[in-house]
């Protein structure tokens, strides 16, 4: 006979015994902030723009060119949308002046002479959403039209 309670079935012997469900993948909180990411974006596309390809916004790859107060916003704005793929460029480091304006800074970054902007972006980015690939590279671009100076075409 069946007892009369939910869950139980038959095992592998054919005997009755409990329901047992791996929960492991659902309990990993990089999968998690994944869903609850992609959940997001679905409800976004849904109420906002509804002819938005998510996967090709997801499998953009973007380089934005500074990591300052425009760059950390923008970033974190493609990070919103849903794009997983950032590369950053600056050639500066993290100031004691830019936490409080650029929201990818902590005050740690400023130690020690400052973590290269591009790069603790990157890290922060990460640190927001495992799920993102970024990167940070420490690199300077000549603004057009300017000349350079021999002491600095070797950063260049």
């Amino acid at each position: 006979s069946i007892p009369g309670v939910v869950g139980w079935e038959k095992n592998d012997k054919g005997q009755m015994g409990p329901k047992l469900a791996n929960m492991r993948s659902s309990m990993d909180p990089v999968k998690l902030a994944e869903g609850s990411v992609d959940l997001n974006l679905k409800l976004m596309k849904w109420r906002l723009v509804p002819e938005l390809n998510l996967e090709k916004v997801m499998k953009s790859k973007c380089l934005l060119l500074g990591s300052g107060t425009l760059g950390c916003g923008v970033a974190r704005g493609l990070l919103g949308w849903g794009v997983r793929h950032i590369t950053l460029v600056d050639n500066g480091k993290v100031s004691f002046s830019n936490p409080v304006r650029q929201s990818l800074f902590m005050f740690e970054d400023c130690l020690n002479g400052g973590k290269p902007k591009a790069v603790a972006a990157a890290e922060r980015l990460k640190q927001i959403f495992p799920g993102v690939t970024a990167e940070g590279h420490e690199l300077s671009i000549p603004m057009p039209g300017h000349p350079l100076s021999p002491a600095t075409e070797g950063g260049v």
